[in-house]
């Protein structure tokens, strides 16, 4: 059996294109397509649906789907612990991470992870926490940056805990004091994360709209962060966001720690039960290294 059609399998699954695939290999077309036609022939089965808008997974491609990606990527365990026996430091790893992740912590921690193992390529999937869950669960990728709490399947390492934060404009009346009571947020017109662009921060503001005398006034939905803080800044109400993902950011805003501190615990995860790669054991090192050097 060969891996190589397998993996070429995978490139057109992810491309929805053999001539993308192949110009992506190095390979002809001819000799993709012919790597697809012998592992449909081997199982007697027709993965790909193939129409004039490109290449889809069939429903016996999306049933078999997961045990060939399971198969390569055991392959690639595989060579990275033959490379680990002979000294040599190579292989591949996909990382889950969300924006924020990826803005603050991980330019320097790839930086680092680049000089200690120039032979190890990684390829970066942004995706909110939950989805880095399910697609380490899947076998999708390696490893990736999630909040607790998480399923039984995910052996999470706690790297940081991270809080939430009143966002206030700078000439709000509280922009002075020390806390913010978060009782108040029932008197404000709150500019919310939608529950996809921020499922933590939704989840906070759920419980704490049942919990809360008079419900609070949503003034709008957004989906992502930079969007809220520049309305934040111009006056059209406050918001609610971790403070990881304030960072560095260019608005005149003011954040505020509730009087009732309120966090989210931040970790990598793999997937449990199996042993990481060569190459996703020594990102990890490099991870929490890294986080022991904040301390």
């Amino acid at each position: 059996m060969s891996i190589r059609k397998y993996q070429a399998f995978l490139k057109v699954v992810e491309l929805g294109s053999i001539s993308k695939a192949a110009e992506q290999l190095g390979y002809t077309q001819s000799a993709v397509s012919r790597m697809v036609a012998d592992i449909e022939e081997e199982w007697g089965l027709n993965l790909l649906h193939r129409s004039r808008g490109g290449l889809s997974l069939s429903s016996d491609g999306i049933i078999m789907l997961p045990y060939i990606k399971e198969l390569c990527g055991k392959y690639q365990s595989m060579r990275e612990r033959a490379s680990e026996l002979k000294g040599v430091d190579t292989g591949f790893i996909r990382i889950g991470s969300c924006a924020s992740v990826s803005t603050q912590w991980l330019p320097a921690i790839l930086k680092e992870f680049k000089q200690k193992y120039p032979g190890i390529d990684f390829q970066l999937q942004n995706m909110e926490y939950s989805d880095t869950e399910d697609a380490i669960r899947a076998g999708e990728i390696d490893c990736g940056f999630i909040s607790a709490p998480y399923a039984d399947e995910i052996d999470f390492t706690l790297l940081r805990r991270d809080r939430l934060m009143a966002v206030l404009p700078a000439d709000h009346p509280r922009a002075s004091g020390s806390i913010y009571p978060v009782q108040e947020l029932s008197n404000e017109r709150i500019i919310k994360l939608t529950e996809e662009g921020n499922n933590e921060v939704s989840k906070f503001l759920s419980r704490l709209h049942e919990q809360l005398e008079n419900p609070m006034d949503i003034f709008c939905e957004v989906n992502d962060d930079y969007s809220i803080m520049a309305m934040v800044e111009s006056g059209l109400g406050v918001s609610v966001l971790s403070e990881l993902v304030t960072q560095r950011m260019p608005f005149n805003i003011v954040l505020k720690e509730f009087d009732t501190p309120i966090y989210r615990d931040i970790g990598i995860a793999v997937r449990k039960g199996t042993r990481p790669s060569p190459a996703t054991e020594k990102f990890i090192e490099v991870v929490k290294d890294f986080f022991s050097a904040l301390k």
